[in-house]
């Protein structure tokens, strides 16, 4: 039987090896491969890349980027946070804004001819894959990550393409149940529409052998783009007020535009040895950081649902995070890791306490956690099941074309 043939829309998407940005919609296609013909429109960023590629790491993935601007202006996506982001960091980037979306929506046009379906990532392309879809007569899905349905809450503008999003899409799909039942209540018309397909773990976490230390410093570890969003200032200010600070070393793997601030913050409260600030690594590498750690932490002030927490708990670490909706399931607090209040750097503290003082109660906590990631969130193979479960309902007998996209 022929393989489906998707077009994926997404302004994030690895270009090159070690590249950090999508890399989770790259692990998700990686899995979809093996049932689905894929290809994707991303932008370029400011780095040489070809216009076309196949992804070596997701193998049956072909990659057309689009370039939307002279290489060097090309920074308003694949950065660090994203497009809303990088609006917000430096507005004069706005004037890039039409002729990004302008040529996302010329490439997709171009290439859904003849597929059977279109996958759209974040609201953004999926307000651009609905108006695509309706003029060459396909179906869309849309995935919304949780950043956009966030901002929605807060913007009229991002609640107006999110309403687009929707409208547009035969299905939604969001990452979180929690998400998932927000947009429900949100769009009681599309409720049947709306389903959760939780993203998962690759199994090297899951083989990771996990103990403990018992030595004196606790290895922390914390992952993301170093921008406010993330908090990384609150969690330096907790291990400055923490009773145990000189027991602790924290690793922060990412890269933005705080890392200058945060490098400054540490050593203003005499914190530079006890932090190392890592810059973003392959996804390849991740379980080894998770390895050689013994408690993750997110301090994030907003997320979806994080697929660093995922993969903590599936590597085993009890996970110290603040109350966000997208966390709360997989992080119980006195169970799987410990929950705290957004921007509470004392309770924050707390926690990292009580974590250096009791590593028979944190190996414990770890447990818990990787038996929760089995059983309620599992591997990339079990989100990409759950995926094309749903690509095939929008598609009737014989709906299936042979694929062909000119240059």
């Amino acid at each position: 039987m022929n393989k489906m043939r998707v077009l994926a829309l997404t302004t994030s998407y690895p270009l090159r090896p070690g590249s950090s940005a999508g890399v989770f919609i790259q692990s998700l296609y990686r899995r979809l491969a093996a049932e689905c013909a894929i290809e994707v429109v991303c932008p370029a960023d400011s780095k040489p890349v070809v216009a076309t590629f196949t992804d070596e790491t997701a193998t049956g993935v072909l990659v057309r980027t689009v370039r939307y601007a002279p290489r060097p202006w090309r920074s308003l996506a694949q950065e660090s946070g994203g497009v809303m982001v990088g609006l917000r960091r430096s507005p004069c980037r706005v004037v890039l804004l039409p002729a990004l979306l302008l040529g996302l929506f010329w490439r997709s046009l171009r290439c859904s001819g003849e597929v059977d379906l279109i996958h759209a990532n974040w609201s953004i392309c999926g307000a651009i894959a609905g108006v695509v879809g309706r003029l060459r007569g396909k179906p869309v899905i849309t995935t919304l990550r949780g950043s956009d349905v966030a901002r929605a809450s807060r913007s009229w503008l991002d609640r107006m393409i999110l309403g687009w999003a929707v409208r547009g899409s035969r299905i939604v799909i969001c990452v979180s149940q929690a998400m998932a039942e927000r947009l429900r209540t949100q769009f009681p018309h599309r409720a049947s529409a709306i389903h959760a397909c939780l993203n998962g773990a690759d199994e090297a976490f899951f083989r990771i052998d996990k103990v403990v230390s018992d030595d004196t410093a606790l290895r922390v570890l914390a992952v993301g783009n170093l921008i406010r969003l993330k908090g990384f200032d609150v969690l330096i200010e907790a291990v400055a007020r923490s009773r145990h600070r000189e027991r602790m070393q924290v690793n922060i793997i990412g890269s933005g535009p705080e890392r200058e601030p945060l490098l400054v913050r540490a050593a203003s409260n005499g914190l530079s040895s006890h932090f190392t600030f890592v810059d973003a690594v392959p996804a390849t590498d991740m379980p080894k950081y998770v390895s050689e750690a013994d408690v993750f932490v997110l301090s994030s002030r907003s997320e979806g649902r994080p697929n660093v927490v995922v993969e903590a708990l599936a590597g085993g670490l009890p996970v110290i995070s603040t109350d966000l909706e997208g966390v709360r399931g997989m992080v119980e607090d006195g169970d799987t890791g410990w929950l705290v209040a957004v921007d509470d750097a004392d309770a924050l503290a707390a926690a990292l306490d009580q974590a250096v003082e009791d590593r028979a109660e944190l190996q414990r906590r770890g447990k818990r956690a990787r038996e929760l990631a089995h059983a309620r969130i599992g591997t990339w193979a079990d989100t990409a099941r759950c995926y094309e479960a749903l690509f095939q309902t929008v598609l009737a007998p014989g709906e299936r074309r042979r694929h062909t996209c000119a240059e």
